[in-house]
């Protein structure tokens, strides 16, 4: 629990005289085949239960998105090396831009937001080659039976898929995606002012077509958006404005970061645990907010929960970092 919550740093040691666990000692003790993971996705499914009851006239926005995080070091070796556990292939070849990096970890994640909340309601670190749609389907048909009026935002990256848009026509959802532009005689369409025209998306498997609607619009710093949506009774403006929304799944995966908890470990589900205990916190500090109104910040809330969780074990922390039993 204390590697969990950052608080064992300062003490990272091995020598004899040192009166905690060193924080890879904690970690290797951590039983990661565990029930964890399928806890915290019950827990956010009834955290949205309470906050969709709590909210229940805003406007609520499902966004999905991909994320991936930097991986240094010898791709291939550890991939083998996964492979030859029987787990997969877990660090892909894309190096999102970061020096040094080999390739990247990605998660999927799919928030449930508002303007008073922000629930990361269900993640998944993806396997290389492994399908989106499988794992996607069934959580947004269980959101949507949540909160039928929600719309759906996704990137470019989910923009530019075929399979996509087939799962929002199957599950009757309302979307609005940003999608690249690629056919010429869209970008002519474009060029002669159209901000509202129709094109044909293929899928590269089955060879299907999908007849999309295309939206042009321009945000207040005169930046072109081109976005797919069939909400075809509002004006691209206002789709725009729907589309920013997404934002709030960036902003997430930035503020779990306050929970500071990063980790540079080889192991995948070691990656996941420490992002899923993040944004356990954070989405826990937020219904502290709602609840009581309190307006102190994400790292001393960590703080609370470590005093909480040091009375219960009755220890202490010494100012160098070690756990000590309390004295009764």
């Amino acid at each position: 629990m204390l590697v969990i919550l950052n608080l064992i740093k300062c003490l990272e040691t091995i020598e004899s005289g040192a009166k905690s666990p060193s924080a890879q000692t904690i970690r290797d003790r951590l039983d990661l085949t565990g029930a964890w993971l399928l806890s915290f996705h019950e827990s956010m499914w009834e955290i949205a239960k309470w906050a969709i009851k709590r909210f229940n006239r805003i406007k609520w926005f499902i966004s999905i998105d991909e994320t991936y995080v930097a991986f240094f070091g010898d791709r291939d070796k550890l991939n083998a090396a996964l492979m030859k556990k029987g787990v997969g292939k877990f660090v892909f070849g894309y190096k999102n831009k970061v020096k040094g990096a080999t390739g990247s970890f990605c998660y999927l994640v799919v928030s449930l937001c508002c303007n008073k909340i922000r629930i990361p309601i269900a993640i998944k670190i993806m396997k290389v080659g492994e399908r989106y749609e499988p794992w996607l389907k069934p959580i947004l048909k269980k959101l949507l039976l949540l909160v039928p009026n929600a719309i759906i935002l996704a990137d470019r990256g989910f923009g530019k898929s075929a399979w996509f848009y087939r799962l929002m026509e199957e599950l009757k959802a309302q979307y609005v995606v940003r999608i690249p532009l690629r056919k010429k005689e869209s970008k002519n369409k474009v060029k002669n002012g159209n901000r509202h025209f129709q094109q044909w998306i293929k899928d590269t498997i089955t060879k299907e077509k999908t007849l999309l609607d295309i939206f042009v619009a321009k945000d207040n710093k005169n930046r072109r958006y081109f976005l797919a949506s069939n909400i075809t009774h509002k004006s691209p403006k206002q789709l725009l404005l729907f589309y920013m929304h997404r934002w709030d799944l960036e902003n997430i995966f930035k503020d779990a970061d306050r929970v500071e908890l990063p980790t540079s470990s080889r192991n995948p589900m070691m990656r996941l645990f420490c992002v899923v205990t993040s944004f356990l916190v954070f989405t826990l500090w937020q219904c502290e907010k709602t609840i009581n109104r309190i307006c102190f910040s994400l790292r001393i809330f960590v703080k609370h929960i470590v005093n909480a969780l040091c009375a219960t074990l009755n220890v202490f922390i010494s100012p160098i970092g070690e756990l000590l039993k309390a004295v009764t």
